[in-house]
C-alpha cells in the first residue's frame, strides 16, 4: 500500500515536472530569437561601417588583425566571436521553429547554448499546459515519475519484505 501511495507521489511529481517542458521550450525558443536580433543588429552596424570605407565584412575584420594596436587586435576577435555566435544561434532558432511540436526539447538539447538557457530557466515562469503536446508531456511524466518511483520503491524496500516460506501446506494435510 505505502509502495503505490510513494509511486502515485512520484507520478505526479513526474507530470508536473515534464509538463512545464513546452513552457520552457518557448521562454528558451523567445530568448533565443531576442539574441539573435541582437547580434543581427550588431553585425548590420559592422557591415554597414566596413562598407562606409568601402571595405566587406572579411575585409574590415582583416583590417582589425591588421593592427598593430592590441585592442583593435582583440575588438577584430570579439567580432569574429559575434560573427560565429550568430551562425550558430541562427541554426538552432531555424532548426527549432522547423521541428515538429513536441520535438523542440531535443533540438534545444541538441544545440542548447548555456547562455541562452541560463537566461531562460531565471525569468522561467510555471505555466499550465492546455495544448495536446502539455498534455502529452503530463502523460510521459506521469508514467516516467510512477516507474522511476516504483524502482526506488522496489529497491529500496527489499530489505524490509517480508520472506515467503517455500514450503506450502495443502488444506488437506491441514486437516
Amino acid at each position: 500500500m505505502l509502495k503505490r501511495i510513494v509511486c502515485l507521489i512520484g507520478a505526479a511529481l513526474g507530470g508536473v515536472t515534464l509538463s512545464q517542458t513546452p513552457e520552457y521550450t518557448q521562454q528558451y525558443t523567445q530568448r533565443l530569437s531576442g539574441a539573435v536580433d541582437e547580434l543581427t543588429t550588431i553585425i548590420e552596424q559592422f557591415d554597414a561601417d566596413a562598407a562606409r570605407f568601402g571595405l566587406t565584412r572579411q575585409e574590415g575584420l582583416e583590417r582589425y588583425r591588421a593592427s598593430p594596436d592590441d585592442f583593435l587586435e582583440e575588438r577584430g576577435l570579439s567580432m569574429q566571436t559575434v560573427f560565429d555566435r550568430h551562425a550558430r544561434l541562427s541554426t538552432q532558432l531555424a532548426d527549432l521553429r522547423q521541428a515538429p511540436a513536441g520535438t523542440q526539447l531535443f533540438e534545444i538539447a541538441r544545440h542548447f547554448d548555456t547562455d541562452v538557457g541560463a537566461a531562460a530557466l531565471e525569468d522561467f515562469q510555471p505555466a499550465l499546459p492546455l495544448s495536446v503536446v502539455g498534455f502529452a508531456y503530463i502523460a510521459v511524466g506521469l508514467a516516467a515519475g510512477f516507474a522511476v518511483f516504483w524502482v526506488l520503491a522496489s529497491v529500496l524496500g527489499a530489505p524490509f519484505r517480508r520472506r515467503r516460506s517455500k514450503v506450502r501446506i495443502s488444506r488437506a494435510e491441514r486437516m
